[in-house]
């Protein structure tokens, strides 16, 4: 059979992009080697958000990793189902491009079509001198599924990743230190809510090495060691010699439509590099369809949300304090607190602020951050407000419901004169 489209890989960039091709009227196959969801489902967003919540429960780990495995099921049946429902094809195997328009799957199986999506993802990368072993050793992948908590665990990494499940184990019972090269937590995020971050979790019983090199610490003294230092791309291997497709420090190239340097072979998420999240996969896995066959449109992450489900929460969007400080914007900020805002006595829970920027020329605000309360979900509203440009006048003249934690918006736009 012929195809509109050929999609390789069933994570959140390919999966939607077939998705879309489907409701353009289009025939589309997708193409899977390992298992549908790619990393978000099984290695990423949704088990690691299953270990947070049900940590908090009182549970026994063996309980935790069922409840966590029978999420990541459900969602992979509701995936396939839709798939199936939308007339997709889901073919599994490994797949390679042996030219612009035909894709081999498995040993024997050629796949024709007009369009090319390579959404191939990601694998956790290792250190140099560190080499995983997946046993002591470990990566992401690996921590997922322990079959019992350490007693003492160095995480090597204190972004993302190393901080959520710095928080997941040491709720468990572990005890946890964190070693990071770099001067904070959560290099990138505004250093302030980074500072207050840290001070939590040091408040919790972690040990935080910041500015740190990971070679003085004695790997042997801990139980496992997990490395969380990024993620490489996948790409190598994908493309029969001959098919021109750019690759990058293993990351593939595309231009600013999405588009690799073989015109109808486009490619989304993390395999391309960039901002590696799952939204952020979903909506170039979505943009590149539209520019396969609809008018073409440039990839825009000007308001991309970012989350750490970490204790308390973090959420962040645009630029930092820092980032605008550097790219000399005539900017003013503003910060309120929880203790402010009634809901969160209610939920006796009023640790942590709202952090607006504006520009002053605009009016509009350039970046937020939130720590403490719902700041993962808080911070969606100004996904909202920056991608519709609404000016911070504006936003004053919004009314929120009351009493309710999202009052915290309100308050800090209204701080603003």
């Amino acid at each position: 059979m012929d195809y509109d489209l050929c999609v390789i890989g069933a994570g959140w960039a390919g999966f939607n992009a077939a998705i879309s091709a489907s409701k353009l009227g289009k025939k589309a196959c997708l193409i899977e080697e390992k298992e549908v969801g790619g990393t978000c489902l099984n290695k990423g967003c949704i088990p690691t958000k299953a270990l947070v919540q049900y940590s908090k429960q009182g549970l026994s780990f063996p309980e935790i990793q069922k409840k966590k495995t029978d999420v990541i099921q459900r969602l992979k049946n509701g995936m396939a189902y839709v798939c199936k429902t939308a007339g997709i094809d889901y073919l599994e195997g490994k797949a390679k491009i042996v030219s612009p328009d035909i894709v081999l799957v498995g040993p024997d199986k050629n796949i024709k079509t007009k369009f090319i999506l390579v959404a191939a993802g990601s694998v956790p990368r290792g250190l140099p001198n560190i080499k995983f072993d997946h046993t002591h050793v470990i990566s992401s992948d690996d921590v997922l599924i322990l079959d019992a908590v350490p007693k003492k665990m160095l995480i090597i990494g204190g972004g993302v990743i190393g901080c959520e499940f710095a928080c997941i184990f040491k709720r468990l019972g572990a005890e946890v230190t964190i070693v990071e090269i770099c001067p904070q937590i959560l290099p990138g995020l505004d250093s302030q809510v980074s500072k207050k971050l840290q001070q939590s979790l040091q408040k919790s019983g972690i040990d935080i090495q910041v500015g740190a090199d990971c070679a003085k610490f004695d790997l042997k003294s801990y139980d496992k060691v997990l490395v969380s230092v990024g993620r490489a791309g996948v790409g190598d291997g994908l493309f029969e010699k001959g098919v021109e497709v750019k690759l990058e420090k293993g990351f593939i190239c595309v231009d600013s439509e999405l588009r690799t340097a073989v015109r109808n072979i486009f490619a989304a998420g993390d395999c391309i590099g960039g901002i590696m999240l799952a939204h952020v996969a979903s909506y170039e896995g979505e943009l590149a369809v539209a520019n396969m066959f609809l008018k073409p449109e440039m990839r825009d992450y000007s308001a991309v949300p970012s989350s750490v489900f970490t204790a308390p929460e973090a959420g962040s969007i645009g630029a930092s304090e820092d980032d605008a400080r550097k790219a000399g914007v005539d900017y003013k900020a503003s910060t309120v607190h929880f203790l402010s805002v009634g809901m969160a006595h209610v939920l006796e829970d009023t640790q942590g602020f709202a952090k607006v920027l504006v520009d002053k020329k605009t009016g509009c605000i350039i970046g937020a951050s939130i720590i403490g309360l719902h700041a993962t979900e808080l911070i969606n509203i100004f996904s909202v407000v920056m991608k519709n440009k609404i000016p911070i006048d504006d936003l004053k003249k919004t009314i929120f419901a009351h009493p309710s934690v999202s009052e915290i918006v309100a308050e800090v736009a209204k701080s603003f004169n």
